[in-house]
């Protein structure tokens, strides 16, 4: 029986014979950043070695304190709310619109109206499988506030970034986690830049003697955070693809959208073009797992984006959560699957997902 990943990772960085080489290299990091910039343009730019890393040091960054409280949607990673927890903080969670995986801006003004008290530091949001949340208006929405825009900004590469990059204080984005952890952060801010790159290596800055380069002192506590060079050379390799890997996703979203628009008992959006379809959800009508479990049979492997934050026993049980809480979360995460969608997915790939999809949702009762 054939089977076909989720998610599949290209590994044409280690097939470079000069990868060894390269391994050499001592301008690496610059290289990056360098590359990078025709992705998000920002003054600064930070190669951290995981996603949860860099999310850490925008905490530092921003100074969050004991006490202090962080927005974010009740359908996001974990590591969102983890990182806040670690600095005693407190996250506030936020509901999505109904059939959406995007923050609901309505239930996000009733917070605010809530929580006006310095206390209240950041809010952190994503794009949910790669839709462009719209970042402008949220920024109306706390333009008098006096917080900082967090942008888990990994599904928006290879997209039209002009107007987001000028709205969030401080941009996260990370690479495909089978082969590299690496994550990037991006900031016009000069002291978040500042603070973030000194914390990332154990607070330590280097004794100004031009002849010797052992010399150092540690000004703060810090982590080890710095990248790895193999992470480094395949995040490169990683970018000069982002291109192809878009357009074979919209190539392949497209097929899906069309021969999934009559399918019984699944619900598919229609096509965006400002969208990277890092994922495909389609939402089904009645036992999503027993579906996904079908599809497990033939070999097609599916994904889940994301479990409610308010349904995980430790938020659950820490701020006493009920399972209604969050009615469109939950409405949500009872129908949403991902299916497979990446570069390395062959034509005869595709025609047998939509296949198989296609014979065991019209012949559910």
């Amino acid at each position: 029986m054939r089977t076909i990943e989720f998610n599949k990772a290209n590994l044409s960085a280690f097939q470079d014979p000069n990868f060894v080489n390269r391994l050499e290299e001592d301008n690496l990091e610059n290289e990056l950043q360098e590359e990078f910039l025709n992705y998000a343009s920002a003054d600064y730019i930070l190669p951290i070695n995981n996603f949860t890393s860099a999310l850490h040091l925008c905490m530092c960054a921003i100074d969050l304190k004991r006490g202090d409280k962080v927005i974010c949607s009740v359908n996001s990673s974990p590591e969102f709310p983890e990182v806040v927890r670690h600095f005693d903080a407190e996250p506030i969670f936020i509901d999505i619109k109904p059939n959406s995986s995007e923050l609901d801006f309505e239930a996000l003004e009733e917070i605010l109206s809530a929580n006006k008290s310095k206390k209240l530091k950041a809010i952190i949001v994503s794009h949910v499988a790669g839709e462009i949340l719209d970042i402008g208006k949220l920024k109306d929405i706390i333009k008098d506030r006096n917080f900082a825009i967090i942008e888990d900004a990994t599904n928006s590469i290879g997209l039209d970034r002009e107007k987001l990059d000028y709205i969030s204080d401080i941009k996260v984005f990370s690479f495909d986690k089978k082969i590299s952890n690496m994550a990037i952060v991006a900031t016009d801010n000069e002291l978040y830049y500042n603070r973030a790159k000194l914390l990332s290596n154990h607070g330590i800055v280097m004794e100004e003697d031009l002849h010797l380069n052992y010399l150092y002192d540690v000004i703060d506590i810090g982590c080890q955070y710095t990248v790895p060079k193999m992470d480094l050379i395949y995040s490169m390799d990683s970018l000069e693809k982002v291109s192809n890997h878009l357009n074979i996703r919209r190539k392949i979203a497209k097929q899906y959208i069309e021969n999934f628009k009559h399918t019984r008992h699944i619900e598919v959006a229609g096509f965006q073009s400002n969208h990277s379809y890092a994922q495909f959800i389609i939402r089904v009508d009645k036992n999503r797992d027993g579906f996904a479990k079908e599809l497990k049979k033939v070999g097609i492997e599916t994904s889940l984006h994301y479990i409610p934050l308010h349904l995980l026993s430790y938020y659950k049980t820490k701020y006493n959560l009920k399972i209604n809480s969050f009615p469109n979360a939950l409405r949500n995460y009872q129908r949403v699957l991902s299916l497979p969608i990446h570069s390395m997915l062959t034509q005869d790939d595709v025609s047998y997902i939509i296949k198989n999809v296609n014979l065991i949702a019209n012949n559910r009762d």
